[in-house]
């Protein structure tokens, strides 16, 4: 798995336009508390409602997302409105490659376990 990028200091932001299923870029109202997309980062789009959808952005170029993957994370690729909520998040696959990581024979043979 590629490297994330995280920031502890995202504010919610909002869509400032409709995407479809099938958008590849996703522009928000103010994306500027976002990662940098130095690396691919999530965010989740219309959070705790049965809309919920994560999606793996591979950029950011001010509020312009470009998306590396829709539905990601176990959920499905779908359309949403115009100021729909969006948050960055940590996302599952991550949690469970540290996870991984972390209690393989590797790690604990680096540590002297």
């Amino acid at each position: 798995m590629e490297r994330r990028e995280f920031t502890g200091a995202a504010l919610r932001a909002n869509l400032s336009s409709s995407i479809s299923n099938t958008s590849t870029t996703i522009s928000l109202t103010d994306g500027s508390t976002y990662p940098s997309g130095l690396s691919p980062f999530v965010i989740v789009i219309d959070r705790g409602t049965a809309n919920e959808e994560k999606v793996l952005i591979s950029t950011r170029t001010a509020n312009t997302l470009t998306v590396s993957s829709r539905g990601y994370d176990g959920t499905s690729a779908l359309p949403h409105d115009s100021g729909a909520f969006v948050d960055h998040i940590l996302d599952a696959v991550v949690i469970q490659d540290m996870n991984v990581t972390t209690y393989d024979n590797q790690v604990l043979m680096w540590m002297g376990a």
